[in-house]
């Protein structure tokens, strides 16, 4: 599948390293620089237009001549030297319809980094994909960044598709939440869905400019594609609730990590696989049918006649037929009495999404976003 890309970095030496990383692993991605596409150049200071509408005129012009399908966009580019930040390209890119990840080349993974992390997701996550910091390391490039960046661009255009081929789905009065439960063909989702609207309206009311008071429109399909985009993969995949992570599903079904990766376990929810857009970003499953699938062994998967021979750890010892939780700070399963109040900043609709208890006192007035 041959696609373009965009990285805007102002670290030659770094762009040289992505461009060979994606030679080795997908010769057929397309990857334009700064300096191949014009950005790289002074903005006219003399003339009337502002350096947005310039910015916005520049990309314009080269999505119609050259159409992008991501753009890699570093957090600091003050080395471009020519007024180009990364605040003005999410704005130029999220009117257009372009697909952004965002990352930052410096890697921190403690607990306040992780919590730093929800709290940008917060305040950008209507206008680009944030990258795991571990991901951009000069050994992962090749093993995990672009491989992760190609299932990220993958999403994308599968909901571009999806869009191209049922334009009445923009049309129709069914909302964010509906639309996507026709794109994913699941029935009853909306419902779940519901859940991830009251706490971030920034998916739904028309995004904002740079300065805040002037709304961006989104004018076409890419750009209602990309901001649902953002929604699924920043949000409803983030928070498990009706769709969990390989981790998340692990603590539903109430299992310790390497108890879930056991090979008759994964035959026993295979059919429980999320095969929608970004699903090789992790491994995803649908929650329900992993409840119809606990349903019929009274609420315990470890009594499936397949797994008489296995001898599987429970993350809650006491509660065998109970959920976990997932801790969003650790990435681990958690038991009930381990987990704290759920803070008002998680979706309802993230029934599995909590904080460890220690964690939650540790880090205080932090937790509340």
């Amino acid at each position: 599948m041959f696609m373009r890309m965009l990285i805007i970095e102002d670290e030659q030496d770094f762009i040289e390293r992505v461009v060979a990383a994606f030679k080795e692993v997908d010769s057929t991605v397309d990857l334009m620089t700064p300096g191949t596409t014009g950005l790289k150049e002074k903005f006219d200071e003399t003339g009337t237009a502002s350096l947005e509408e310039q910015m916005l005129t520049k990309v314009r012009a080269l999505q119609e001549a050259t159409p992008i399908d991501l753009v890699l966009l570093d957090t600091d580019l003050s080395r471009l030297g020519n007024g180009v930040t990364q605040s003005l390209c999410r704005q130029t890119f999220q009117e257009i319809g372009i697909p952004v990840c965002r990352y930052r080349k410096r890697m921190s993974t403690t607990n306040v980094a992780r919590l730093q992390d929800l709290h940008r997701l917060a305040r950008e996550g209507a206008s680009a994909v944030w990258v795991p910091s571990e991901l951009v390391q000069p050994d992962k490039l090749e093993t995990a960044f672009v491989p992760w960046l190609l299932a990220v661009a993958r999403g994308f255009a599968a909901l571009q598709k999806s869009i191209t081929e049922k334009p009445d789905l923009l049309t129709a009065p069914l909302g964010p939440a509906g639309i996507l439960e026709t794109m994913l063909e699941h029935p009853s989702l909306k419902a779940d869905l519901l859940g991830y609207t009251a706490q971030n309206f920034f998916f739904f009311g028309a995004p904002t400019g740079e300065d805040g008071d002037d709304p961006v429109k989104p004018a076409n399909g890419a750009a209602q594609a990309t901001r649902l985009g953002y929604w699924l993969i920043n949000y409803i995949l983030m928070f498990p609730g009706p769709l969990l992570s390989s981790k998340a599903a692990a603590a539903y079904l109430n299992l310790r990590l390497p108890s879930f990766e056991v090979g008759a376990v994964q035959d026993l929810i295979e059919d429980s696989l999320y095969r929608g857009p970004f699903f090789d970003v992790d491994t995803y499953y649908w929650r329900d049918n992993l409840a119809d699938l606990l349903d019929t062994f009274n609420g315990d998967i470890a009594t499936a006649p397949q797994l008489k021979d296995e001898k599987l750890e429970r993350v809650d010892t006491e509660n065998v037929g109970a959920s976990a939780y997932l801790c969003l700070l650790t990435q681990e399963p958690i038991s009930a009495d381990d987990a704290a109040p759920k803070p008002d900043w998680i979706p309802t609709g993230a029934q599995l999404a909590r904080i460890k208890r220690d964690l939650y006192e540790q880090l205080g007035p932090m937790l509340s976003i």
